[in-house]
């Protein structure tokens, strides 16, 4: 009998281990393997040449044709895709091989896509065909996941928000964000997390596909998540304003319509700060002078009607609260990036832009590593300090403190949160009179008296399978197991108790 005992007490300690480890393994997320490769390729049609998908490198590119389509092949199942473009994707098509069922990715706006299988077709797939119907892609690279949680290196990104955006960053050239607005992105748009939106006026296509990757990679690094804007227009070295708008007049560009792009942002996004380049150009770069001339129009005709009025009618008018200027010289606003930040793990907004962002941007180190070399904080930084901003206009007041470029504002989504608790002030205020006059047209009646109400349990029992429904899966197991053990502990003395 002591054995038929131990042997029960071992079984219920042996129950009770496994419901421990399933806990445990249900409250952590399972890590997806990345499996890419060529091993992948069952078959494809029009993709040439296909080795390019799995070299690791953006440098070369598969070209897909019109109609062109590969098919997948992992027995252990794919989780999700990870495409790195060459150029625009407009749509791609997915049919699971397993279920045949299909689905499509339409206006596709992003240059890194990432792609859900899980979600799309409520499981993993085996075998996957992609099809590129609407003209030639180009694919840099595709990395494929099983089921699971990716990396934080894949870029999974949020579409930009209309009407809902708390700064605009008007970047002339993709780094220009990482050095002279160094610390600007991480501590606003990761520490505080304000909306943050990135607006680039050149996306670079006119020297190739290299930098819109590093504009991508040093924004995810940074914590942004949200897709920038890529202007069209292309990059060209001028040294004056009248030089760089020269240089696209000679394209057929008019001042009208880079205004107009500038008009369009601020009407679109309704920004409570927008942010430009020093008026100088920093180093004297006459795109950087252009871009801040541009802004400083735009944020004088932005909420008026009769410009631009095909974008009125699309976004409606703006007129943007607060305009800071990099190193404009009136209101003159010290930015600390030197402080660290709980969403780094204690390293600082510069340290953030320096060690994480600008190096995503292997292509201008060697021409704008100065910027940073040899200067552990931002305060080191002593030209085109990244820290001087000024206020330019403003209608919200001047500052005082000086020290936030959100003094005298609130977020949209602090907005969203007080117009709740007015509303909920409100709807509270109109029960409490309606409870009042309601009170107040009932006819007197005499006292008749009551007894008191007996006093009320904190929390009333409730009979046992109201207490099971209530309680998580994991509770519920481990009172069945419980149970069970105590049942046969119970039976175990009863045998015990037969045998004396």
């Amino acid at each position: 009998m002591e054995k038929f005992l131990k042997g029960v007490l071992r079984l219920i300690a042996l129950m009770g281990l496994m419901l421990l480890l399933a806990v445990q393994a249900s409250a952590q997320e399972l890590t997806a393997e990345d499996i890419s490769g060529r091993g992948l390729l069952e078959k494809y049609h029009a993709f040439q040449p296909v080795g390019y998908l799995f070299d690791g490198s953006t440098y070369y590119s598969t070209e897909a044709r019109q109609n062109g389509w590969v098919t997948l092949k992992a027995e252990q199942g794919m989780g999700s895709l990870y495409f790195i473009f060459g150029e625009d994707c407009p749509s791609l098509m997915l049919h699971n091989e397993d279920t045949g069922e299909t689905r499509e990715i339409q206006d596709n706006s992003f240059l890194h896509l990432f792609v859900d299988l899980e979600e799309l077709f409520g499981g993993t797939v085996q075998r996957l065909t992609i099809t590129f119907p609407e003209k030639q892609t180009l694919i840099s690279e595709l990395s494929v996941y099983t089921a699971g949680q990716v990396p934080d290196s894949v870029q999974r990104w949020q579409e930009p928000k209309e009407h809902e955006t708390d700064l605009v960053l008007f970047s002339a050239h993709g780094d220009d964000e990482q050095l002279f607005f160094a610390g600007l992105l991480p501590y606003y748009g990761a520490e505080r997390g304000y909306q943050v939106q990135v607006v680039y006026l050149t996306d670079h296509r006119n020297q190739g596909t290299r930098r819109r990757h590093e504009m991508l990679n040093g924004l995810w690094a940074v914590g942004i998540k949200t897709y920038p804007v890529f202007g069209t227009y292309g990059d060209y070295q001028t040294r004056s304003l009248a030089d760089a708008y020269s240089s696209y007049e000679s394209k057929g560009i008019t001042r009208e319509e880079l205004l107009g792009f500038v008009v369009e942002q601020l009407r679109r996004f309704r920004p409570k700060v927008a942010v430009g380049h020093d008026l100088n150009g920093e180093y004297g770069h006459g795109m950087h002078r252009l871009y801040a001339d541009l802004l400083c129009q735009a944020v004088q005709v932005s909420q008026d009607r009769e410009a631009y009025p095909e974008l009125a009618e699309r976004y409606g008018v703006w007129d943007v609260p607060k305009t800071y200027l990099h190193l404009y010289e009136e209101n003159v606003v010290w930015m600390d990036w030197d402080q660290p930040l709980e969403s780094f793990d204690g390293m600082t907004a510069y340290q953030v832009t320096k060690q994480l962002g600008f190096t995503s941007h292997p292509s201008q180190e060697v021409y704008y590593g100065w910027y940073f070399r040899y200067r552990d904080k931002a305060t080191d930084i002593k030209q085109y300090s990244p820290c001087w901003y000024g206020l330019y206009r403003s209608t919200v007041g001047e500052d005082v403190q000086k020290q936030d470029l959100f003094e005298n504002l609130t977020s949209y989504e602090e907005d969203t949160k007080m117009e709740q608790a007015l509303k909920e002030a409100e709807e509270a205020r109109c029960r409490a009179e309606q409870e009042q006059a309601a009170a107040e047209t009932e006819p007197e009646q005499n006292p008749v008296p009551t007894l008191p109400a007996p006093t009320q349990p904190s929390q009333p029992e409730q009979p046992d399978e109201v207490q099971k429904a209530q309680m998580p899966d994991w509770q519920a197991l481990l009172l069945a197991v419980s149970s069970c053990g105590a049942f046969l502990l119970l039976a175990a003395g009863l045998v015990r108790r037969k045998g004396k």
